[in-house]
């Protein structure tokens, strides 16, 4: 086994066993606003069936589907533990 698939092995144990099956997102864009240099879109996506989540989207001009960029990927903490964001930091920058 290599080392990536032994580290993927040990993650997957430790969070509880194997991925489940990949699902359709059936992502929903609510809103864009656009802004100079980007747009913002707001969107929800299906996580389990019938459950959405939302998100911030910021997409700079010029990408679309025909002309695609690398990404940035930020997930926030989302177990109401406040006390372990910094207070200087503005918690709406985790979602974006």
């Amino acid at each position: 086994m290599t080392a990536s698939e032994e580290l993927r092995a040990k993650l997957q144990e430790c969070l509880g066993g194997p991925w489940p099956p990949a699902g359709e997102l059936r992502p929903v864009v609510r809103e864009t606003i656009r802004k100079e240099g980007y747009r913002l879109e707001s969107v929800t996506y299906e996580v389990e069936p019938g459950e959405r989540v939302p998100a911030l989207l910021l997409v700079p001009a010029g990408v679309d589907a025909g002309r695609p960029a690398p990404a940035v990927a930020v997930w926030h903490q989302h177990n109401s533990e406040w006390h372990l964001v910094p207070q200087r930091y503005d918690l709406s920058l985790g979602l974006t």
